[in-house]
């Protein structure tokens, strides 16, 4: 019986050997998504134009600001629905909606919800890389 349990540790620590020993997998094996707002993609596929998507996230936004997260998760999720929901004809005037109510905004307020995306797009990519600090730059 202790031949056996012996036998048994030997295999199991060498199989563990062997595997911890394995050489990581190069760039060539790894798949890295190189598109940035990957999550937005889909999604953002729904819309005809980048200023439909940002008066939609405003939309989003304006409706969910005093909400607490778990209700603010419920509501995207529900409107989400809704908008799968339609048919292409309420989609397409929906889209034109919002392109209208993009048009109506000031100029200044599109730059500034523009210049806002960009930083958060940035943002984003950045985070995706990973922990990197300039190490020139002050603490």
């Amino acid at each position: 019986m202790s031949k056996s349990r012996f036998f048994l540790a030997a295999l199991a620590a060498a199989l563990l050997s062997t595997a911890a020993m394995a050489a990581p997998p190069t760039a060539d094996q790894v798949s890295v998504p190189q598109t940035d707002r990957v999550h937005h993609g889909k999604f953002q596929a729904m819309f005809d134009s980048p200023n439909e998507f940002m008066m939609f996230r405003l939309q989003m936004h304006q409706a969910t600001k005093d909400m607490t997260r778990d209700q603010k998760r419920a509501y995207r999720k529900e409107q989400i629905q809704k908008i799968r929901a339609m048919t292409d004809a309420q989609k397409a005037s929906w889209r034109r909606d919002l392109e209208a109510q993009w048009n109506a905004l000031p100029n200044a307020r599109k730059a500034r919800l523009a210049q806002r995306m960009d930083t958060q797009a940035q943002r984003h990519q950045s985070a995706g890389q990973g922990p990197q600090q300039d190490m020139d730059a002050p603490q």
